[in-house]
């Protein structure tokens, strides 16, 4: 918290070379993100990623539906970091829940699960792309290892 409230008072809070010693939490990680830190939000993704890429695998839906729930969710953590800052907060489960309830939306009224609307005529949808931008990697890199 300390390196962050240096770059806040230098006037660079968005800062992508924000150092979290690994001995730091997610819950750290995600206030850090409710200031709008994006360094903390790519080490946020770095660090959990992986886990929800799991459970958005096991999703009955296609790859193209699974990388955008995988990215717009992670999209709303960026958006709500604030509102969840706990100390006893679940990171991981907390993302799931997100998870989750974006499919749930999906299947509301027993409509089928459309593919996700895209940007022009690229491929990846609107999610993927704003993902992309906000961790500053390649579209392609962000949900298949």
């Amino acid at each position: 918290m300390e390196e962050f409230t240096r770059q806040v008072r230098s006037g660079n809070p968005f800062s992508t070379e924000f150092e979290t010693p690994p001995h730091h939490s997610d819950v750290f990680l995600v206030d850090a993100v409710s200031r709008g830190n994006t360094a903390a939000f790519i080490q946020l993704f770095d660090r959990t990623s992986a886990v929800i890429r799991t459970v958005v695998e096991t999703l009955p839906l296609s790859a193209v539906q699974r990388d955008e729930i995988l990215a717009a969710s992670y999209l709303e953590v960026w958006w709500l970091a604030g509102c969840h800052i706990d100390p006893d907060l679940d990171v991981v489960e907390w993302i799931t829940g997100i998870v989750r309830r974006r499919v749930a939306e999906l299947r509301i009224g027993g409509r089928p699960l459309s593919e996700p609307r895209t940007a022009g005529g690229s491929p990846h949808g609107y999610a993927r792309l704003e993902l992309a931008a906000l961790l500053h990697r390649p579209v392609d890199d962000l949900v298949r290892d």
